[in-house]
């Protein structure tokens, strides 16, 4: 056994499994070294998803084996896993939020104590939460928090309480799905140091991000998926955006963040002294016809409470909004539809598409009226027709539009929603976060269809925490803090570093 090979925790070989019709992984190889931060990448359906959920129990292999420290092991259940060390974070919070950090850390494994000599048993709170703050001091100096819900605590602190779950277990090796997701820059720097600091204490990362600037900060090597093979495995030092980019969809996208110049025609959108009480105070902007203005700001800012104040979704206490000069009383989205304006939400899953229906009837849901007759009757056909129109317009990726929209992945199911809302027959489109969660040539898909409708003549209001993006797609970008608009930029003024400054209050 080489110095190496001494090194490898975990090793993956010839990997395989199928579901009906659908072959996921593909003979799979891989290894995971002792203390390293190992990304794992891929556009949504390159197998990653597949890949961790079998390291994690919640799939079984149909073929290959998996080793453990050099032996041979089956992993056929959540807790297998977490005795063989292999603890993972999914993407989606997986805290139970009216319990307190505590509880949650060991929820169903809790320690228990004798009372009244060996027949009876109570809960040992006092070790749970000794054990649960010892672990929480390696991130935070203070433990104030464990014994409040965590519902009441930020996305940083739920993170770590996850990863301290994790360690709880004696992880040695600890699986992240999209772990900085709902986390603003400053928060996710603060991660990426807890991140170095498991690294230090000898456990392995693997790290599973669609944020490919972040594994360049982070990761020691770079595995690359395409249709459920692995087809690289790279050291951080050894390659580029652009390199991996070209792996992961198989053709090259370079400048694939950019708007072309668009004639800017009348104005379509404005707000005026928009309030909402402890919330939002003095928020005005305007855009025109053919522009992109992004909203840029830290989490907490006010940039969601913004955009769902002007839609209607979320209650004001004084302001205007006018589209094509002319006022509107917009108390509900529904009123803003009416008036010309669609917001693509931030949780698509939870507010901008209905899961559980099927492509035809989320695209169609918010005209209903255009299909169907008497006010009462769907022309079901007619309704079809429309879907398979915006199917092939938007290259929407499913066998028929009848699918129901959760068995799409997170690109397919935003471009489902931005059909619905180009059915409306819109003038202005607002996008809260358009690309989190879809994988790079997704992303390009989306940026092509928004740059598509401008250059028809409509108007685009962007919120995005990914400020390459931000500053690559828009022409003006206003920044947000604590609630009110502090700076206006142009497209050139516009730095990573000037909206920085703004967007933590540094120019206070």
């Amino acid at each position: 056994m080489t110095a190496q090979d001494d090194q490898v925790l975990i090793s993956l070989s010839g990997i395989t499994k199928r579901f009906p019709g659908v072959l996921a992984l593909e003979n799979v190889s891989l290894d995971v070294r002792k203390g390293e931060v190992l990304a794992l990448v891929g556009e949504n359906g390159a197998g990653k998803s597949t890949l961790i959920k079998i390291l994690s129990g919640l799939y079984r292999k149909d073929s290959g084996e998996i080793r453990v420290q050099g032996q041979p092991v089956e992993i056929n259940g959540t807790k297998d896993a977490q005795e063989l060390g292999i603890s993972t974070i999914f993407q989606e919070p997986s805290l139970a939020p009216h319990l307190t950090a505590v509880q949650n850390v060991y929820l169903g494994r809790e320690l228990v104590a004798p009372i009244l000599g060996k027949t009876l048993q109570s809960m040992n709170e006092k070790a749970m939460y000794e054990e649960t703050a010892k672990l929480y001091r390696k991130f935070f100096p203070t433990v104030e928090d464990l014994h409040r819900p965590v519902s009441e605590l930020d996305a940083l602190k739920n993170r770590v309480i996850e990863i301290v779950k994790a360690l709880s277990v004696q992880a040695s090796v600890v699986i992240m799905d999209e772990p900085t997701a709902a986390l603003a820059e400053h928060e996710r720097e603060v991660l990426f140091d807890f991140i170095r600091l498991l690294k230090e204490q000898g456990v392995s990362v693997i790290y599973v991000s669609h944020h490919l600037r972040e594994l360049f900060l982070l990761a020691d090597r770079i595995s690359v998926m395409r249709d459920g093979r692995n087809v690289a495995t790279v050291n951080k030092e050894d390659t580029n955006i652009d390199q991996l980019v070209s792996m992961m969809v198989g053709r090259e996208l370079s400048n694939h963040i950019v708007k072309e110049q668009v004639p800017l025609g009348k104005e379509v959108l404005r707000v005026s002294d928009l309030n909402r009480r402890g919330v939002l105070r003095d928020i005005n902007f305007h855009v025109r016809q053919g522009e992109i203005v992004g909203i840029a700001g830290l989490a907490g800012s006010g940039r969601t409470e913004t955009v769902r104040a002007v839609v209607g979704a979320d209650p004001i206490s004084s302001g205007t909004v006018a589209v094509d000069g002319r006022q509107y009383r917009i108390r509900s989205p529904r009123d803003a539809i009416r008036a010309g304006i669609g917001l693509l939400p931030e949780n698509r899953k939870l507010h901008g598409a209905l899961i559980e229906l099927s492509v035809s009837q989320n695209i169609t849901m918010a005209a209903i009226n255009r299909v169907v007759s008497n006010k009462l009757v769907l022309k079901k056909r007619k309704e079809t027709q429309i879907a398979s129109e915006y199917v092939e317009r938007l290259g929407i990726k499913t066998p028929h539009v009848h699918q129901k929209v959760r068995f799409l992945s997170g690109g397919n199911q935003q471009k489902v929603i931005l059909a619905k809302w180009l059915f409306t027959q819109p003038k202005v489109l607002i996008f809260d976060e358009p690309t989190q969660g879809i994988d790079v040539g997704a992303k390009v898909e989306v940026y092509n269809l928004i740059g598509e409708f401008v250059r028809g003549g409509g108007a685009v209001v962007m919120v995005s925490s990914e400020l390459p993006e931000l500053m690559g797609l828009s022409d003006r970008i206003y920044v947000m803090h604590k609630g009110k608009f502090v700076h206006e930029f142009s497209r050139e003024e516009a730095t990573e570093e000037n909206i920085t400054l703004y967007a933590s209050g540094g120019h206070e």
